[in-house]
């Protein structure tokens, strides 16, 4: 019988300790969010909080559909690695330099070790707390389209920079000429005129570097 996904151990372990989700979130250092995305099986924690939270509740994290790490023999299996993308734009607290650069690597969640284009970055600013936080890296599949609701880096062409700026935001939908985002702290709107819009990338997963 195939084994119960992640987000239902994770939930059961939860009760089963009578921890709440702010709790969890509190030992893991992310936000309830996350630990209520991870549940509702929307997005998937980092490789890097696989331990702490086995640690925590005793749930495996194996793969994004909860089935076990696949097992290598003899030799460790080489785990993918995503490149982390973007500069922090000089002067100014939010905005991230997409210039064709890495920063370094990180390890590849199980959902996008396979996914052709996906990358990470760090978090700027605090518009998108408390859903993510600044120092935290989220994990992008450019190749998922948004669903409203869903997070995204959204990467943009503006004025006076040489390279694409990109942002962490909320996919709120789209019509003819403008997509629609918004971030959280505070609550507002944000619109790109298509015409500026390079990419759109989803956010399945983040953690702590």
């Amino acid at each position: 019988m195939p084994e119960a996904p992640f987000r239902i151990h994770l939930r059961q372990a939860r009760l089963a300790r009578k921890l709440t989700q702010a709790a969890v979130a509190k030992a893991l250092r992310v936000s309830q969010s996350a630990v209520a995305q991870w549940e509702s099986g929307r997005s998937f924690p980092s490789p890097e909080l696989a331990a702490p939270i086995e640690r925590l509740l005793g749930a495996k994290v194996g793969t994004e559909s909860g089935g076990p790490a696949p097992r290598t023999h003899g030799a460790t299996r080489k785990r993918a690695r995503l490149p982390i993308v973007g500069l922090p734009a000089p002067g100014d607290q939010e905005r991230i330099i997409i210039d064709g650069s890495s920063r370094g690597e990180i390890a590849a969640p199980p959902q996008l070790e396979n996914v052709a284009g996906a990358k990470a970055m760090y978090v700027r600013g605090r518009s998108m707390e408390p859903r993510y936080f600044q120092g935290e890296v989220v994990y992008l599949d450019p190749n998922r389209p948004p669903n409203p609701g869903d997070f995204v880096m959204v990467t943009v062409k503006e004025p006076n920079y040489p390279a694409a700026i990109a942002y962490i935001r909320r996919y709120l939908g789209e019509d003819l000429v403008h997509v629609h985002l918004g971030t959280l702290n505070p609550k507002r709107d944000h619109l790109i005129a298509r015409q500026n819009l390079v990419s759109l990338a989803t956010i399945v997963g983040s953690g702590l570097f």
